[in-house]
């Protein structure tokens, strides 16, 4: 095989994800440290040259995964005081190499990203505020009216399942949840476009309403039977299980 076939043109992202990435590379190198304020919404998007609803989206994504703070008693945007682990980065690098050199394996993973979903569950159906569960309430009325759309769902239902590891108020628990879940959702885009034309959003969007009707029940029996279903969802549509 030459060279030159062995480079092949890089999948387009969403702008907001590049924005994202680039100032958590910031804060991984330390350029970007707890308290610093970020330049407004107007110079940011004269900065990364692309319009301001994108650099909104991208503060709002950067607040869901709590690495920002949006207002924190005074006008701006600042980076948290939750520490950022470089570590963690490191090791979904690490994980994601394994997996392409098949060292281990996307069941292997899904296995212990259920498992921390589930306890996620149970965390937020103690710990969550009103306010906490009607954003989740929003985020799941978004999803539903997304079902035509795979590319909106499937954004939609990562900033979902992004807000209750965050609502679980336990930082160290949602940078680990988030280093699974990033590489699993890596899979998801290429997958559910080949189902297109099939029931999948919608088994995905019940699977989802079922996990927010258990937290709101607030019975751990409950919650933990709603997201055996959610994992058995996704086992099928990843693996065919």
């Amino acid at each position: 095989m030459t060279q030159v076939a062995l480079f092949k043109p890089v999948k387009k992202r969403r702008l907001y994800e590049d924005i994202v990435d680039h100032i958590k590379e910031l804060m991984v190198r330390g350029e970007l440290k707890p308290g610093d304020k970020l330049p407004s919404e107007r110079e940011l998007a004269e900065r990364f040259d692309v319009g301001r609803p994108t650099v909104r989206e991208a503060i709002r994504t950067l607040s869901l995964m709590g690495l920002v703070e949006v207002g924190h008693g005074k006008r701006g945007t600042y980076v948290s005081d939750t520490a950022f682990d470089p570590y963690m980065e490191s090791f979904k690098q690490q994980v994601s190499w394994m997996i392409e050199m098949e060292k281990t394996t996307l069941r292997q993973l899904l296995e212990v990203r259920d498992t921390l979903e589930t306890q996620i569950a149970l965390f937020v159906a103690e710990r969550a505020s009103d306010a906490q569960l009607a954003e989740m309430k929003n985020l799941l009325a978004e999803m539903k009216e997304s079902l035509d759309d795979t590319d909106n769902y499937l954004e939609i239902a990562i900033r979902f399942h992004r807000f209750m590891a965050q609502a679980t108020n336990n930082s160290i628990f949602y940078s680990t949840w988030d280093a699974f879940t990033d590489l699993v959702f890596r899979y998801y885009g290429d997958v559910l476009k080949e189902m297109i034309g099939t029931d999948v959003l919608q088994k995905l969007y019940r699977a989802n309403e079922l996990a927010l009707e258990g937290i709101l029940s607030k019975d751990p029996d409950r919650i933990r039977e709603a997201m055996a279903y959610h994992a058995g969802v996704e086992w099928e549509i990843l693996l065919g299980d």
